[in-house]
């Protein structure tokens, strides 16, 4: 994998060391360590550094993490949960259970979690890791607290890019990544990587790839959808992002936006989906 320490020996090892979020990871460190938290809910968009601070500041700690994405209703892992939640302390410190991508949870699997949220929290504390808080029941709102996190700001990134490659890439390299960041910091960081160690730089870095897509979108509404075709395989091939086709093809139109803002929610439409809808509404084809 291209994200481990081979690659990348300088991720971060303490929870002072996470760029972006600082402030709010160091006080909610503070809290786990002294077992004065409550149950959590981790708001916060992708690349935003959630995972990263949770691996890092329960590291030591006995937990369980579950993948909300493949099992949404917990059909199959509700009885190892439970067992799990009902054991003692350890060395006097709390268990944690870390449901990530929750937002993917029914209603009824929240409904089974709501009972547990109050009949464990003497030796058990839930984290809800999810990127949209309006997919997690009140009923789950009110028994926990609720942590923001925001995504990093471009100084943020080109500073952990430098860092994290120890200077090894060009500045007008740096540009090019930060401005396709998307404030996700862990996207780039795979891309920067990529770049850095990829035989095929071209794979994950779309400045020579996407501006000679761009150069053939057609004026002419009747071609758009083929060229649009044409792109969405080429992007598949080397892995670019959909919607730095939208956003770079056409930039500040308000469909883009509203598309874009879609893309990552977890079970809504695909990106090839939403790519494609775009597409027709810029043509007036939808």
């Amino acid at each position: 994998m291209i994200d481990t320490t081979t690659y990348d020996p300088l991720t971060p090892k303490r929870v002072e060391d996470i760029v972006g979020n600082s402030d709010l990871w160091k006080k909610t460190a503070e809290l786990i360590s002294t077992n004065k938290c409550t149950h959590l809910v981790l708001v916060g968009p992708s690349g935003s550094g959630k995972s990263l601070f949770l691996r890092i500041a329960l590291s030591g700690l006995l937990t369980l993490n579950i993948d909300c994405t493949a099992n949404f209703g917990l059909r199959d892992v509700r009885d190892n949960i439970r067992h799990f939640a009902r054991g003692g302390r350890v060395g006097g410190n709390l268990r944690w259970i870390i449901f990530e991508h929750a937002d993917a949870l029914t209603a009824d699997t929240q409904a089974f979690l709501r009972r547990m949220l109050e009949t464990t929290s003497a030796t058990t504390r839930i984290v809800f890791e999810c990127r949209d808080a309006g997919a997690i029941s009140e009923p789950v709102l009110s028994r926990s607290m609720m942590i923001n996190a925001y995504a990093p700001d471009k100084t943020e990134i080109r500073y952990e890019l430098i860092r994290r490659t120890q200077d090894k890439l060009a500045a007008e390299d740096i540009d090019s990544l930060v401005s396709t960041s998307d404030g996700n910091m862990r996207s780039v960081l795979l891309k920067t990587f990529a770049f850095l160690y990829c035989k095929d730089t071209r794979c994950m870095t779309d400045n020579a790839v996407l501006c000679e897509l761009l150069l053939k979108k057609p004026v002419e509404v009747e071609a758009l959808y083929k060229w649009a075709l044409d792109t969405e395989a080429e992007c598949r091939i080397y892995g670019i992002d959909l919607r730095q086709v939208l956003l770079r093809g056409w930039p500040n139109n308000p469909v883009v936006t509203q598309t874009c803002s879609l893309w990552s929610r977890l079970g809504g439409v695909s990106p090839r989906a939403l790519y494609f809808s775009c597409i027709a509404q810029i043509s007036g084809l939808a």
